[in-house]
C-alpha cells in the first residue's frame, strides 16, 4: 500500500506536525510513503493548510483515495492565503473518508463537511519517550507549554492560575516552554506581571520529543487552559508523563483526553493501526 502525504508547509511545529511524526511511525514499514501522488494508493492530508489545491484536485480526478484529517479550524490569522474553512467544505465534501481527532472536533469543524464516511480517531502517543520512568519531581513544579503563540492557548490565565496555586503554596513554581511573548523573554524585571514574588523560570523551546519528556518528567502538574483545541498532543504527553492537570477548559477536546485517558493513553501503535485499517478498506474497495 502506498501513501502521498501532501507537505507545502514550512512550519515543523505544532499538533499536526506531532501526529505526523508518530503516525508515521507507528504504521513502520507497512506501508510505503511515496514522494509523488501518481505513485500513491491513497492520499493522505493530515492538515488542510498543507495542501497544494491544483494538485489534490488532480490527484482527486485522476481516482486516487482521498484521507482528510481534520483537527479543527486554522485561524485565518495565521493563514492568511489559505481560507481554511473554506477548503474544509471543499475537499471534505470530495474525501473518501473524514478523520476528526474528537468528538468535539467532529461536531465544531464537521458543520463545513458534507461526507457519509466521517470517523473519530483519537490521537497516540508515543510511550517510548512519553512515560512515567526515570521521573525526577518534587511536587512544586507546574508546567506550561506554547509552541505556537495563539491567543486560544491563554497564557494570562495560565499565569493566573499559578499565582493563585502560589498563595497557597509558596513552594510553588512555574516554568514556560516554548514560544512566550519577547515583552517578558526580554524584560526579566516584569516576572510574567505576576503580583506576588513567585519563582518562573523560562525554559525556552524543547527541540525534540526527548527533550520534552525530559521536561515533563521533572513537573507534577501541567497547567493547560487551552481554549477550542481539538485533541492536545501535549496533553496527552504530560498525561503519559505522569502529570496531573490543572485549568482545563471544558470547551474543547481536553475533556476527552482526560475521559479516554483514565485507563492510560492509546499508543501511536493503536492508532496507526485504526488509520491503517481505513487505508486497507479503501484499497479494497478500489480493487
Amino acid at each position: 500500500m502506498k501513501i502521498y502525504i501532501p507537505n507545502v508547509s514550512n512550519t515543523k511545529i505544532g499538533g499536526g506536525w506531532s501526529f505526523l511524526r508518530n503516525l508515521i511511525k507507528g504504521l513502520g514499514e507497512r506501508v510505503d510513503f511515496v514522494d509523488k501522488w501518481e505513485d500513491c494508493d491513497i492520499v493522505f492530508v493530515f492538515g488542510i493548510t498543507t495542501i497544494n489545491k491544483p494538485e489534490l484536485h488532480v490527484a482527486v480526478r485522476a481516482g486516487k483515495k482521498l484521507v482528510l484529517r481534520v483537527d479543527n479550524i486554522p485561524r485565518k490569522s495565521r493563514n492568511k492565503r489559505q481560507s481554511p474553512a473554506e477548503r474544509l467544505t471543499e475537499f471534505g465534501g470530495v474525501a473518501d473518508c473524514v478523520v476528526y481527532q474528537s468528538n468535539w472536533a467532529k461536531k465544531y469543524a464537521g458543520y463545513f463537511i458534507k461526507n457519509d464516511n466521517e470517523i473519530v480517531i483519537n490521537n497516540g502517543v508515543d510511550t517510548e519517550i512519553f512515560n512515567k520512568n526515570d521521573r525526577e519531581s518534587d511536587g512544586n513544579e507546574y508546567l506550561y507549554i506554547d509552541y505556537n503563540p495563539n491567543p486560544n492557548k491563554r497564557l494570562d490565565e495560565a499565569i493566573y492560575i499559578f499565582d493563585m496555586i502560589w498563595r497557597k503554596n509558596n513552594d510553588a513554581f512555574l516554568t514556560l516552554a516554548g514560544n512566550m511573548p519577547k515583552m517578558y523573554t526580554e524584560n526579566s524585571e516584569f516576572n510574567w506581571d505576576l503580583p506576588v514574588p513567585a519563582t518562573v523560570q523560562y525554559h525556552g523551546i524543547t527541540d525534540t520529543p526527548e527533550e520534552t519528556a525530559e521536561l515533563m518528567k521533572r513537573c507534577d502538574y501541567i497547567i493547560y487552559p487551552s481554549f477550542a483545541e481539538a485533541y492536545p498532543n501535549t496533553l496527552l504527553e504530560a498525561i503519559a508523563c505522569g502529570l496531573k492537570t490543572i485549568g482545563i477548559c471544558a470547551e474543547g477536546g481536553a475533556v476527552e483526553v482526560l475521559h479516554n485517558s483514565e485507563n492510560g493513553v492509546k499508543t501511536i501503535q493503536e492508532m496507526a493501526n485504526e488509520y491503517l485499517n481505513i487505508f486497507k478498506q479503501l484499497t479494497s474497495k478500489k480493487l
